[in-house]
């Protein structure tokens, strides 16, 4: 996964394809085509947004502008709002964050929110837990405009747009970049849960290995947080191949590339969830059957313990005709007796596998 955007960072990329269209003749190739793009830092005030506004006015045919803002407050937003004509209702969606990943329409406009899934593994032998982050990255897509959101931390899609530009020189290369760029993530994600997992698996059925049941659900936990982030993006990325409108026709089969990798992370998380709910249904089974080990060792002592305390009980009653207490032997055969029943119960129970 790319460097994380900066939590501040707001800038405005315009694409030339006249210039583009000039370095493609140069010896130069991909890097003079790259170089084609001019890019200026934004930091929101009236008169960068005056040179937005600019930047959007002097677009030719062909050409486009790509503007990143990061946690925009909704004076931003309606700047940018007023610049490319968006609907009030995606500036409302771009300012507040925390939502599920969905594919809207708005006349010629497309709003696509995308959620950001961040994974530390924890380990079972170690007090550490695993911890789970979630940000999130909104796209707004017009006929000559991207202007993509984001909230928390997000991958830059920079590299991969420029690379991606080779092939579809139209706004939404930055789309599918970015959703490329996280649905990868999402796969690496997988991978580190699918650790994760199997050393919880192995440490629940390691006979000699003690494990607490929190252990699992925490870890549970976290991968339903991660599911919950992931899923709703199969319907977005369906919907958005599904959509009539050309404005994404000519990027449509990379978007069902990404259809193909979301869907893969998509079942690793949902068979990790199904895993852990069998597993914290095994630990308890597990725990359950330790516990009555326990009791049956316990009972069995119990059992052994009995047999010394009744017979002593027996001869402490102080009966006046007791013919035993006048034997020269009765105490010591009364100890034998005792200590020969008692090692008679511990071989029983030991070859029963009570203790």
């Amino acid at each position: 996964m790319s460097s994380p955007l900066s939590v501040a960072e707001a800038h405005c990329t315009v694409y030339r394809a006249d210039n583009r269209a000039d370095n493609r003749d140069s010896s130069s190739g991909a890097a003079a085509a790259a170089g084609s793009a001019e890019r200026f830092e934004l930091n929101t005030t009236t008169g960068d947004v005056e040179a937005l506004r600019h930047a959007h006015e002097s677009l030719g045919e062909g050409d486009f502008c790509w503007v990143h803002v990061s946690e925009p407050d909704e004076a931003v937003m309606h700047r940018i709002a007023e610049i490319f004509g968006i609907h009030e209702l995606v500036v409302e969606d771009a300012v507040t964050a925390h939502q599920r990943a969905k594919f809207e329409r708005y006349k010629s406009q497309l709003l696509f929110v995308l959620r950001t899934v961040n994974y530390t593994p924890g380990g079972t032998d170690t007090d550490l837990t695993p911890d789970v982050t979630t940000g999130e990255a909104q796209v707004i897509l017009g006929r000559d405009f991207v202007v993509t959101v984001t909230h928390g931390e997000a991958p830059d899609p920079t590299d991969r747009v420029t690379e991606n530009l080779e092939r579809v020189f139209l706004p939404q290369t930055v789309l599918y970049s970015l959703a490329d760029e996280i649905v990868d993530h999402y796969l690496d994600v997988t991978l580190q849960l699918e650790d994760d997992v199997s050393a919880m698996e192995t440490t629940v059925f390691a006979p000699s290995i003690s494990f607490s049941i929190e252990e699992v659900y925490l870890l549970m936990r976290e991968v339903l947080e991660i599911r919950h982030a992931i899923d709703p993006l199969t319907v977005a990325l369906k919907l958005l191949v599904s959509d009539h409108d050309n404005i994404i026709d000519d990027s449509r089969t990379y978007i069902r590339d990404v259809l193909d990798h979301q869907i893969l992370a998509a079942d690793h998380t949902g068979n990790y969830a199904e895993r852990l709910a069998s597993l914290v249904d095994a630990a308890a089974a597990k725990i359950s059957l330790q516990q009555n080990t326990d009791m049956r060792k316990i009972s069995a002592w119990a059992a052994v313990a009995v047999v010394p305390t009744m017979i002593a009980g027996i001869y402490g009653m102080n009966f006046q005709e007791m013919p035993e207490l006048d034997w020269a032997f009765g105490y010591p055969l009364v100890v034998c007796l005792m200590v020969s029943i008692c090692v008679g119960l511990i071989a029983l129970f030991r070859h029963n596998r009570w203790l």
